[in-house]
């Protein structure tokens, strides 16, 4: 009997390197122009956003758009939330309204599970459900409000928690009702979340729920798609709600039906058996050829390519941690450091601080991985280059150096090789 499984092909660490980069819409040209229809290009390219409110030197989601647009109007990104409705916001994330269906899914299943976790949700709901019909009812008969428009009612129990929602009822209220679908973000009035009933804010037509194997299916041909090469335990962190007896079955029917191939990247610490698209299974010696088009440019510390921080390890030979929680004293790196992506290699990191009052970008320091190219003027100045395109993003007046390595100073400041430096 003949076996018709289809035998891998072996890839290096550079051609893996290689997808995941072009994957994350990091290679040259951009995808798409630095206007509304490229901001649409990379979201449904990368699948969504996340936000996350620091601002050290932009918000995130802001930051992951730069990197592959160049300079925008991040005014176009509420245009297309609030005004067009091309994207909408959940749980932290901005996502293309036409997937709004697969978040359908996710909501359906929000606290389901019998962890302990979700087992408090559902107690906490069920015991203040009638604050819960309270917010329903007037939101139906006003329309969008914040959360902070609503007082806990006498009987609210708290919502215990050692973190930072703890105590904090009402918003929690808020966000839980969310989650599970209930209430939708309907817009933002300064920075405040403005909800509303789902049935104003979503096409009523969009919210089909996908059984659970087309949820699979469709979830592992998105994570291999976004990861460019992707081992099973990758998949299975990008398909919530599901697990190894959902997940694996639906990589084999996608295998089955040609869409993903199997590939194995004999790094320098064993094999990784994964998968690759077969358009991208098809353009493997282009990949490692000519047909590689490698940008330089910065990374936000939550961008798509560098975030799953075991996989980062594993294809760039890249330790990554945030330090944002790390006493000041202690910290190796910087508060909120951006990689520098070169190619397909991380070649190191920047520590940047955007003064908003004074117009002032200060990069406390530049640190070089080791390997990296450091007294290759070229690659300096490249790294000099996106600090700058950074800089006139973030509309800085002046660009202040501090910690520099020498092989990169003159092409990091502008100066000539014998100058000091800014």
């Amino acid at each position: 009997m003949w076996d018709n499984t289809p035998v891998p092909a072996t890839i290096s660490p550079e051609v893996a390197r290689r997808l995941a980069v072009r994957a994350s819409l990091l290679t040259d040209p951009r995808p798409g122009p630095p206007d509304r229809e490229g901001i649409m290009t990379v979201v449904r390219g990368l699948d969504r956003l996340q936000i996350d409110p620091t601002r050290a030197v932009e918000r995130t989601h802001a930051l992951v758009l730069w990197s592959r647009l160049g300079s925008y109007d991040q005014a176009e990104i509420n245009v297309l939330l609030w005004d067009e409705h091309r994207l909408f916001e959940y749980a932290a994330w901005i996502l293309p309204t036409e997937s709004y269906g697969d978040e359908a899914f996710v909501m359906d299943h929000f606290a389901t599970r019998d962890g302990a976790w979700e087992q408090r949700v559902r107690r906490w709901l069920a015991t203040n459900d009638g604050f819960r019909r309270q917010i329903l009812e007037r939101l139906e008969a006003e329309g969008p409000l914040p959360s902070r428009d609503f007082s806990a009612p006498p009987d609210l129990s708290d919502w215990d928690s050692s973190g930072w929602t703890g105590g904090r009822n009402v918003s929690q209220m808020f966000e839980l009702m969310g989650r599970g679908g209930e209430i939708l973000i309907a817009g933002r009035h300064r920075g405040q979340r403005l909800w509303d009933l789902p049935a104003r804010v979503m096409p009523a037509a969009t919210r089909i729920v996908p059984p659970v194997a087309d949820f699979a299916d469709t979830k592992v041909v998105s994570a291999v798609r976004r990861l460019g090469f992707a081992d099973e335990r990758a998949i299975r962190v990008r398909v919530p709600y599901l697990g190894a007896a959902d997940v694996t079955p639906a990589v084999a029917r996608q295998v089955a039906n040609g869409t993903l191939k199997p590939a194995t990247m004999d790094g320098p610490i064993g094999p990784i058996e994964g998968y690759v698209l077969a358009a991208e299974f098809d353009a493997l010696d282009e990949i490692a050829g000519r047909g590689w088009r490698p940008r330089t440019t910065l990374l936000s510390p939550f961008d798509p390519l560098i975030k799953d921080r075991e996989r980062t390890e594993a294809l760039f030979d890249f330790h990554f941690r945030m330090e944002i929680y790390v006493p000041k004293a202690q910290r190796k790196y910087g508060y909120f450091v951006l990689p520098i992506l070169h190619g397909d290699r991380l070649i190191g990191r920047i520590d940047p601080v955007m003064d908003r009052r004074t117009g002032m970008l200060t990069i406390t320091a530049v640190h070089v991985e080791d390997g990296a190219p450091i007294d290759d003027g070229s690659v300096g100045a490249a790294v000099g280059e996106a600090i700058r395109e950074l800089g006139a993003f973030l509309g800085a007046r002046e660009i202040v150096f501090g910690t520099l390595p020498e092989g990169w100073r003159a092409g990091l400041t502008g100066s000539s090789p014998s100058g000091a430096g800014a």
